[in-house]
């Protein structure tokens, strides 16, 4: 993964983005936010294709793929995300310096190379779906600290009798809280 100052533009080529990941085939942009004054905007794009807003639905449809090809390894890979959901702090800002550390001090300290072997399944590496949940959670958190949705899809994944129409449905917002 490369990291890189803001180049792309969105909103009639007005707003910039403050940091960009780059990886093979995607790229994930972040750009300032609107609902708070360190909320950010997290777009991505895959091989100059459009620009898209990811969804929670998106990953954890891939997570439930690499738990087809090794559930054993992907629990392992989300109870490590699921600390970073627990430990996540909201923004004091977000500038290029404090996202570029908040993402790879995370990378060293879950040590992502260990889940390498997952890339085999599903659309996303793990080091994009890292990058991609770690922006979601500090968001999440950063514009409301009791937010909830990012930490209930990743216990309802680990749940050894997994509802995959709960998952779905709290993933793409369709279903009622309980």
């Amino acid at each position: 993964m490369e990291i890189r100052k803001g180049t792309q533009l969105i909103e009639k080529r007005t707003k910039k983005a403050i940091i960009e990941f780059v990886f093979d085939n995607y790229i994930i942009y972040v750009f300032q936010g609107r609902l708070s004054q360190f909320d950010i905007l997290i777009k991505y794009k895959k091989d100059g294709k459009r620009i898209r807003t990811p969804k929670h639905i998106h990953w954890a449809v891939d997570i439930l793929m690499k738990m087809q090809g090794n559930e054993e390894l992907t629990k392992k890979y989300l109870t490590a995300i699921q600390n970073c959901w627990n430990t996540c702090v909201p923004l004091v800002n977000n500038d290029f310096d404090t996202l570029k550390a908040l993402i790879e001090n995370g990378e060293k300290d879950i040590k992502i190379e260990q889940y390498f072997a997952l890339n085999a399944f599903g659309e996303y590496d793990v080091e994009f779906l890292y990058v991609l949940m770690e922006l979601l959670a500090v968001q999440e958190k950063t514009n409301r600290e009791d937010a909830y949705m990012f930490g209930s899809i990743i216990e309802e994944l680990l749940e050894a009798d997994r509802d995959i129409f709960k998952i779905l449905s709290t993933a793409g917002f369709g279903g009622r809280r309980s």
